[in-house]
């Protein structure tokens, strides 16, 4: 089985939705309603057949003309991680270093603050069994080097679900650990591209767990994380922790009316002050269907933005303005067909689906867990295509903003 996202709608229970969220996958995201089951917690999933997969999970763009994307692929006997750069409007191939005691890469997200700094996080593993172990790599312009291959002291397995680089000399990380099938949130900076250290984040009272899946920083003292935690009835509900002058503050998020889940994916956060955070639910009907969803914060208290139809989910996030972001995943035309790609935008008051370009035949599904927005006229959605008639398909995909639509990009598959 491996770890790219789902790509059939296939119903399933909070308990596995619970594994889907905790493991943040592409995109980090993972997504709580579809398809072939993910590793619990703690483990890793075995890689799939030689050749079979390649796919981006997350993008950093700095500007018109420079963008960095990650993901994995599989090789036959292992999965090495995927970085390609956009540079002249080319996507281009480079090497991820994989650690010597754990060569599966597994790359969740990546944060630049030039083109000459980025740091991509995720984990690694030695075999088809896990456990998964921190990883964390920077980007000096042409090459990758490791920065942290460990797990915290105490911690069976680990793994980061998201980074946010404001500064070239400020990141901030976030992800998991714990022994078993027990994980806790774990944060961690790295200053001055030298000093990795980890420091303590909050969790919501009586939590039997908690999971940070999304973080975004408008500069090095004001960030913020969001993710979903399971009360001590088993309810998964959304919380964030805002990170402000070196600080951590916890903030109650809303829970759907009407939804038995609700679970954070991914924030922006256009200003100190301003932040939207998107993520999925899942309702009450027989079926178990996903709503995509967004909510707002201004200073004081989350607000819901939107609760989309289903089947819908939403991934990935970018605010190039307070009053413009997009928000990507991907949806299904019918409960019983493949994914197609979703992007949405915000004005500040309204949401409007996009006309996301669908691939053609025999790769005709998409799926987008990642957008980067430099402005209101230049975004970069990544994540794959696949066959929806043959397993283990999965294909790199690119798609570029330009003002007035979306365009497809010629990627690099190894």
């Amino acid at each position: 089985m491996t770890r790219s996202p789902s790509r059939y709608l296939v119903i399933v229970g909070s308990a596995a939705a619970t594994a889907l969220f905790a493991l943040a996958l592409p995109a980090a995201a993972a997504t709580a309603s579809a398809g072939p089951p993910v590793a619990p917690v703690g483990q890793a999933a075995s890689p799939a057949a030689a050749g079979s997969n390649d796919f981006f999970n997350s993008d950093s763009c700095t500007s018109r003309t420079f963008c960095m994307a990650v993901g994995e692929y599989n090789s036959g006997r292992h999965s090495p991680g995927l970085s390609e750069v956009l540079k002249a409007g080319r996507w281009v191939a480079r090497s991820v270093p994989s650690p010597s005691h754990g060569r599966n890469v597994f790359a969740n997200e990546v944060s630049c603050a030039s083109p000459a700094s980025c740091l991509l996080v995720g984990d690694h593993f030695a075999s088809q069994q896990g456990p998964e172990t921190n990883l964390a790599e920077a980007w000096n312009g042409s090459s990758w080097r490791i920065v942290t291959a460990t797990n915290p002291q105490g911690a069976a397995f680990s793994l980061l679900t998201d980074v946010a680089c404001p500064t070239v000399s400020f990141c901030l990380a976030i992800g998991q650990a714990g022994r078993g099938s027990n994980g806790q949130d774990t944060a961690y900076t790295w200053k001055n591209g030298r000093t990795w250290r980890r420091i303590s984040v909050p969790r919501p009272r009586r939590s039997r767990s908690s999971d940070l899946s999304g973080l975004a920083c408008f500069n090095a003292s004001n960030c913020m994380a969001v993710g979903n935690w399971q009360n001590p009835s088993g309810r998964e509900l959304a919380f964030a922790v805002r990170w402000h002058d070196g600080h951590w503050k916890l903030l109650a998020a809303r829970s759907i009316r009407g939804q038995q889940l609700t679970s954070f994916q991914a924030v922006s956060c256009p200003a100190a002050t301003r932040c939207l955070a998107v993520g999925n639910t899942e309702d009450k009907t027989r079926g178990a269907f996903f709503h995509a969803f967004a909510e707002t914060w201004n200073g004081g208290k989350w607000r819901i933005s939107t609760l989309r139809r289903p089947p819908s989910l939403f991934l990935g996030v970018s605010c190039p303005a307070v009053n413009r972001c997009f928000a990507s995943g991907y949806t299904f035309p019918s409960k019983t067909t493949f994914a197609h790609p979703l992007i949405e935008t915000w004005n500040g008051r309204f949401w409007t689906t996009q006309h996301s370009v669908e691939t053609a035949a025999p790769r005709s599904g998409d799926i987008l867990p990642h957008v980067s927005c430099v402005s209101r006229s230049h975004c970069e959605s990544v994540g794959y295509r696949f066959n929806p008639r043959v397993n283990n398909s999965d294909r790199t995909l690119a798609e570029r903003w330009n003002g007035h639509r979306w365009i497809v990009q010629t990627t690099p598959n190894p």
